[in-house]
């Protein structure tokens, strides 16, 4: 693919053939990441279009400065450079962007897919910024192809309730009534914390036997018929 495209900036562009290879890797990686970011875009996700477009840009200039960049330095004796270092850098600059996307809300955490998504295309900017074309957008269709394609099939797996928690009222045998209508509707309980609040309320932690895939109109359908339930946060 590189004898196509310095045959093609030789051609047309002969002023900048030395580095119009650079520029279309460059464009190659923009254009991957967003297809990338296009599918988080989306799904609303904080990391869209632009985010992906910028990482993948960013791995792949880093990526030909490091390769590329020290022609004029390597030639003089006893000098010698590591031409990975500086790509390198990549996976640590991307890390701190990574953990930005993520964030923890009671007992779930949100945020993973998306920081793996930016990690996997500076990757993909990197592999492109190299000239390993055919790794990069092979990495490109796979993540588009698990990220779109699959989605319906793993959101099944992701509607099922393993814990949530529940403020009832603080009345007799509340805690015991309530447990007596998941086991009546063959939800078995695993582990359940219970915390007395300062407004007289009670707070059950409960954790559900994974065995058991529970959706989350199942909870609400039951809590909705006790009147000790005040509130559900699943």
């Amino acid at each position: 693919m590189d004898r196509i495209l310095n045959f093609i900036t030789a051609e047309f562009f002969p002023r900048i053939a030395d580095d119009g290879i650079y520029a279309v890797r460059m464009v190659i990686a923009c254009f991957c990441g967003a297809l990338i970011g296009l599918e988080r875009s989306r799904r609303q996700k904080d990391a869209g279009i632009r985010t992906h477009i910028m990482v993948a840009l960013g791995s792949a200039l880093t990526i030909i400065v490091s390769k590329y960049g020290f022609f004029d330095v390597v030639i003089y004796d006893g000098i010698s450079l590591d031409a990975s270092r500086i790509a390198a850098s990549v996976t640590t600059g991307v890390s701190f962007l990574g953990a930005g996307v993520i964030f923890v809300r009671d007992v779930s955490i949100k945020g993973l897919t998306t920081a793996a998504g930016i990690w996997t295309t500076a990757a993909v900017g990197l592999a492109i910024g190299s000239g390993l074309y055919t790794v990069g957008i092979c990495a490109t269709a796979l993540m588009i192809f698990f990220q779109l394609i699959m989605h319906k099939f793993f959101s099944r797996l992701e509607n099922t309730v393993n814990e949530f928690s529940v403020t009832v009222n603080n009345s007799p045998n509340v805690v015991s009534d309530f447990r007596a209508k998941l086991k009546q509707n063959n939800i078995t309980v695993e582990k359940c914390k219970m915390t007395r609040n300062p407004d007289q309320t009670i707070t059950l932690n409960i954790t559900i036997k994974k065995a058991r895939t529970t959706s989350m109109d199942e909870i609400m359908l039951i809590a909705d018929n006790d009147e000790n339930i005040i509130s559900v946060d699943i």
